[in-house]
C-alpha cells in the first residue's frame, strides 16, 4: 500500500493486496450485517448495527471493543464517494477525535482507492484536510521551530495528545478508543504536516488544505461553513500592492500635471492698516482681471497679539455684479501659567473660492475686529489674491484612501493569523 493515514497507527504495515470486492458478514455480537468495502486489507470493522469494534482479520471475528455508544453520524456518511486530488475515493470509516483535554475536536475520514491505498479527510470545525503519510524519513520531525520535510519549510505550529473518542466502519488497524499519540503540528499553509507517535512507532503525514465548497461538491452534500481560520488555510487577505501601487503612481501623475499646468497667479495683494474708525466700513481691493476660469484662494495675514480678526469677504464681478461669498477669522492668544507658557491659534489663514468665470473682479471686506472696542495702534492686514491654484486636498484624500486599503488588509490579515495560532501552542 502506497500511503498510510495520521491516525492511530497500525501494529504493522499492510502490505499491497490486489482489490477485492465488498463482502458481508454477521457481526458476532449482535448477528447484524457488517459489510467490508476494503476486503483484504481492513483489519478492524465498526459494525452499523450495535456499534462493536470486530477484528475482521482473526478467522473468528474476534471483538476487539465492546459496543459503544449509540451511532454517532458523520457529516459524510460510510460509503459516500467523491473525486479529490483527481482520485476516486471512498469513505469505509471515520473516528471522532480531541486534545487531551477535549478542548477541540475533529473528524477523520478513512479514504479508500484500491488502487492507491488510504488517505484520511480530516475535518476540524468546517475546514478540510486531505492527508497522506510520507513514506521517507523526516529526521527533525518533532522538534519546536522550523524544519524541512518534502521539500517544504515547516513552522512549528502545536505539540499535545490525540484522543480517539470514537470509531465506526472499517480500518487498516486495530482502531480503539482506548487509542492515544503524542502529536505534533507543523504548518506551511497550504500545506501541513503532522507527527504521531506512540510506545511503537513514529508516523509523519502531510496534508493539504481543501477549501469546504470543493469537499462539498465532491460528495455532494451540504458541509457547515468555516467560523475561524484553519490551521493550514492559505491567509486570504493579501493586499493587491500592484494595483494600488498603479493607482499611487495614477493620482500622483494627475497631481503633477494639475501643478504643471496651473497658473498660481498672483493677482492682488494690498495690506490694510484698520482701526477702530474702519468699523462698518467696506474696504475694496484693486480690480484685476481673470482671462480664463479658476479658483481663487485668499490669505489674509496679520500680526495679533491677544486679539482676534474676521473678515467677511465677497468677490465681485463688476461687470456682471455676480458675488461669491468668503469668510476668514484669525486669532491668537498666549500667556504663562502654572504649567508654563502657552499659545494657541495663529495670525494667518486661507481660504478657496471654487472655479469663477473669466472677467475683472475686485474684493469686498468688511472686517471686525477685537481693536475696534478699544483704542490702539493700527492693525496692519495683509490680504494677497491668488489665481488657479493647485489643489492638494483631493490629492491626500486619495492617497489616504488607497494606503487604508493595504493597511485595512493588514490589520484584517493579521486579526487572520490571531485566529489561527490560538489553536497552537504545546500543551502538557
Amino acid at each position: 500500500m502506497d500511503d498510510q493515514p495520521s491516525g492511530s497507527p497500525p501494529a504493522q504495515p499492510v502490505p499491497p493486496r490486489a482489490p477485492g470486492r465488498p463482502r458481508t458478514f454477521a457481526c458476532p455480537s449482535c448477528g447484524g450485517t457488517v459489510t467490508l468495502r476494503a476486503v483484504g486489507q481492513s483489519i478492524s470493522a465498526t459494525c452499523s448495527q450495535c456499534s462493536s469494534l470486530i477484528d475482521v482479520a482473526d478467522e473468528n471475528l474476534r471483538i476487539i471493543e465492546a459496543a459503544q455508544s449509540a451511532m454517532q453520524d458523520a457529516e459524510i456518511p460510510i460509503g459516500a464517494r467523491a473525486r479529490l486530488s483527481d482520485i476516486e475515493w471512498e469513505v469505509v470509516g471515520y473516528m471522532r477525535r480531541s486534545d487531551g483535554p477535549g478542548d477541540f475536536r475533529w473528524t477523520e475520514y478513512l479514504l479508500f482507492n484500491p488502487y492507491r491505498g488510504y488517505r484520511f479527510l480530516v475535518e476540524e470545525y468546517g475546514h478540510w484536510t486531505l492527508v497522506k503519510m510520507l513514506n521517507r524519513d523526516v529526521p527533525e520531525a518533532g522538534k519546536q521551530g522550523w524544519i524541512e520535510a518534502n521539500g517544504r519549510s515547516y513552522q512549528f505550529f502545536g505539540k499535545g495528545f490525540a484522543r480517539t473518542t470514537y470509531v465506526a466502519g472499517e480500518f487498516f488497524w486495530r482502531a480503539s478508543t482506548a487509542d492515544v499519540t503524542a502529536v505534533t503540528d507543523y504548518i506551511a499553509p497550504p500545506y501541513r504536516l503532522m507527527v504521531e507517535k506512540n510506545d511503537a512507532e513514529i508516523i509523519v503525514s502531510e496534508g493539504e488544505y481543501l477549501d469546504a465548497r470543493a469537499v462539498a461538491t465532491a460528495f455532494n452534500t451540504p458541509l457547515r461553513t468555516p467560523s475561524s481560520a484553519g490551521v493550514s488555510q492559505v491567509n486570504p487577505h493579501k493586499p493587491s500592492l500592484m494595483v494600488i501601487g498603479f493607482a499611487v503612481i495614477a493620482a500622483t501623475m494627475l497631481q503633477l500635471t494639475s501643478l504643471a499646468i496651473s497658473a498660481n497667479a498672483l493677482v492682488g495683494s494690498q495690506t490694510y492698516q484698520l482701526t477702530a474708525a474702519d468699523k462698518g466700513k467696506t474696504l475694496s481691493s484693486g480690480t484685476f482681471r481673470l482671462n480664463r476660469s479658476g479658483n481663487i484662494e485668499i490669505e489674509t495675514g496679520a500680526y495679533l497679539i491677544n486679539d482676534w480678526l474676521e473678515l467677511d469677504m465677497a468677490l465681485v464681478n463688476v461687470d456682471t455684479n455676480e458675488s461669491y461669498p468668503a469668510f476668514q477669522s484669525l486669532e491668537h492668544y498666549r500667556g504663562t501659567d502654572s504649567d508654563g507658557d502657552w499659545e494657541e491659534g495663529g495670525n494667518n489663514g486661507t481660504v478657496l473660492l471654487p472655479p469663477v468665470p473669466p472677467g475683472t473682479y475686485k474684493l469686498l471686506i468688511e472686517p471686525d475686529a477685537g481693536l475696534f472696542a478699544k483704542p490702539s495702534s493700527p492693525l496692519p492686514v495683509t490680504v494677497a489674491i491668488r489665481y488657479d491654484v493647485p489643489i492638494w486636498s483631493n490629492y491626500l484624500i486619495a492617497m489616504a484612501l488607497l494606503l487604508a486599503v493595504p493597511a485595512i488588509s493588514m490589520i484584517r490579515r493579521m486579526m487572520f493569523e490571531k485566529s489561527r495560532w490560538e489553536k497552537g501552542g504545546v500543551a502538557e
